[in-house]
């Protein structure tokens, strides 16, 4: 980090009798329009540690605890994806009431691409980490699976059953910091609280109840999706899918990842997440696959054994 002087300030807000939070770390030379963080499942808005302090050498930095995410109100699951962009909307208009850049990731990333595409004035570029236009019948039925076990009170197996579903753990695939990222996870999740849990079995049922939205126009800004080539859950295929349903999208595959990209490779995330938002060329990157671009379809790379880049 430079020596620049980095201000934060925090958000408390209300929502249709929700109660959540934001938070802005401005960067006054920034280079680039704020960037806006939205997590996955067991993320909140303080936990971006090193990815944040990585995008803050570029731009101001918003995060946020939407109702339903970390230390917010738990959000039924009667409540869709438009109340989650409300939410966010309102934030927005006290954090950075201009043009913003906006990051999703996992769970996230539906409500990121929905506020992009109803709010096109406000976003100049918008990313895409390990999403999915659709839930295929596999991905319901793991899903719902780990709602059963959570139900029945069966934590080590919903333990288990959540990492098989993030992260790739076959033996003689080579993922990044795998046995790092598996510690670390699992620690978080043998630490869930009774809150966390009830907060993952209404979010979970939400994206299975709430489809994504039919109709309306696609996203015009800008759009890069990525995920890692293992990925389990959203895997390339499913992600690539996206990114041919946006008017201008690059997709890109990072090697020696999987769903959880972000903390396996973060270094490498952010520098190609800041290239594109700088509209750099995103070519000669060792650590992707070659990065695609809509009306362009590249073969979607099958998943490699062993660790060669």
């Amino acid at each position: 980090m430079t020596s620049t002087t980095l201000s934060e300030e925090v958000f408390p807000l209300t929502h249709g009798g929700f109660s959540y939070s934001g938070r802005i770390v401005r960067r006054p030379d920034a280079r680039l329009a704020p960037i806006v963080l939205i997590g996955g499942a067991f993320q909140h808005q303080d936990s971006w540690g090193r990815l944040e302090r990585m995008f803050l050498e570029a731009a101001s930095v918003i995060t946020v605890d939407l109702p339903g995410w970390g230390a917010a109100d738990p959000l039924p699951a009667r409540y869709g994806i438009d109340f989650l962009c409300d939410a966010l909307g309102r934030l927005l208009d006290k954090a950075a009431p201009y043009t913003v850049n906006v990051v999703g990731a996992s769970y996230g990333s539906a409500v990121a691409h929905e506020w992009v595409r109803r709010h096109p004035d406000r976003a100049e570029r918008l990313v895409l980490v390990g999403t999915m236009a659709r839930l295929t019948d596999h991905v319901r039925a793991r899903v719902e699976l780990t709602l059963r076990t959570l139900e029945r009170g069966g934590h080590a197996e919903f333990v288990d059953q959540i990492l098989d579903t993030m992260v790739c753990r076959a033996p003689r695939v080579t993922v990044a910091r795998r046995a790092t990222v598996l510690r670390c996870l699992t620690r978080a999740l043998n630490g869930l609280t009774a809150d966390g849990k009830l907060k993952y079995r209404e979010n979970t049922r939400r994206l299975l109840d709430h489809p994504a939205p039919a109709g309306g126009p696609p996203v015009r800004v800008p759009v890069l999706v990525t995920t890692g080539e293992h990925d389990p859950l959203t895997t390339p295929a499913l992600s690539r899918e996206v990114s041919a349903r946006c008017a201008d999208a690059r997709f890109a595959v990072v090697k020696d990842a999987d769903h959880l990209v972000h903390l396996e490779r973060p270094a490498e995330l952010v520098e190609l997440i800041l290239k594109f938002l700088a509209d750099e060329p995103l070519t000669g990157l060792d650590y992707c696959h070659p990065v695609e671009h809509t009306g362009h379809p590249l073969p979607v790379p099958s998943p490699r054994a062993g660790g060669g880049r």
